[in-house]
């Protein structure tokens, strides 16, 4: 993620914020003829609570089993393995999708349930980081709570409305872009699916800081950003709203004009050094930022998917 707080503009937000095809990342399989009344597979009768120890586990395998994960790189490769694994064990469909960038590879990892709709709400984190960072906080963090949230609601009706991504790509290369795996994956869209996607949900950054930070680029309409604030202030989980520079994921949706939402937890010392290692993170802070995912996840329903479409 690129640094953020130069850059950030606060937000007033007041009583104001109140009331597939293959080209949104898959293969052409049955689900992309499927009726808008498919069935999804027996929900669980309740969401169960989000696991620091396995979201720590994730945390571990990535930035200290694989470590630094340069994009294009052997090390990036195999966190992208890793993370389609994990997604395949809960039942998810997955493809991985391979882009070319700095005269090599890169890939998003892209996950949903068998019978979920065509065009839901994209929630994803990228997996790469920096040369000479482990990249815990960034963003072994954001791909943790991602995959926890992808294991709570998988066969669930929420699981209906939701997509979720592994970004590759999203740190400056040498070729000098940025945020690459996510622009790739708004290109590959095409017109349909970025008229109907009714938003994107970054995490990134997650573990090391308090209150949790939402907002957007200011880019794009702010409808994502928004009902991020709301629903973690219903929780009564530490949120501020923040405008901020185009810094991480959300950024290519928003300039594609799709709403955008932005999940962040603050500057920290370990930010893009060698330091940035799983023994520094907060796992509390990771927990609270796994668990905020999770409040605007259990909310997602038809009637939220149409006014999210309505609002961009």
């Amino acid at each position: 993620m690129r640094r953020v707080a130069s850059c950030l503009v606060v937000a007033a937000v007041a009583a104001a914020c109140g009331p597939a095809t293959p080209n949104v990342g898959t293969r052409a399989t049955a689900e992309d003829h499927a009726s808008e009344e498919t069935a999804l597979a027996p929900s669980q009768a309740t969401i169960g609570r989000f696991s620091k120890k396995r979201a720590m586990k994730d945390v571990r395998k990535l930035a200290g089993d694989i470590g630094v994960r340069v994009r294009t790189t052997r090390a990036e490769k195999k966190g992208t393995r890793y993370i389609a694994r994990r997604f395949r064990s809960m039942g998810y469909n997955v493809n991985v999708q391979r882009f070319h960038v700095d005269d090599g590879v890169s890939h998003n990892v892209v996950a949903w349930w068998p019978g979920s709709r065509r065009y839901p709400l994209i929630v994803g984190a990228h997996m790469d980081s920096v040369p000479d960072s482990p990249g815990a906080n960034d963003n072994a963090s954001g791909v943790a709570v991602v995959l926890e949230n992808a294991r709570l609601f998988a066969g669930t009706p929420q699981a209906e409305w939701v997509r979720f991504v592994a970004f590759g790509s999203e740190e400056y290369g040498t070729d000098g872009r940025h945020h690459v795996g996510s622009e790739k994956f708004v290109v590959r869209l095409r017109d349909e699916g970025r008229r109907r996607l009714p938003g994107m949900v970054s995490v990134d950054m997650v573990a090391d800081g308090r209150p949790l930070i939402v907002g957007n680029s200011g880019i794009a309409e702010d409808s994502v950003a928004k009902m991020l604030y709301r629903d973690l202030k219903q929780e009564k989980i530490g949120v501020t709203y923040q405008t901020t520079c185009d810094c991480s994921d959300n950024g290519p949706f928003e300039r594609a004009g799709i709403p955008a939402g932005f999940m962040y937890s603050g500057e920290e010392p370990d930010y893009h050094s060698a330091s940035d290692t799983p023994a520094n993170l907060k796992p509390k802070d990771l927990e609270r930022s796994g668990r905020a995912l999770r409040s605007v996840l259990k909310r997602l329903d038809r009637k939220r998917i149409v006014r999210l479409r309505k609002s961009g």
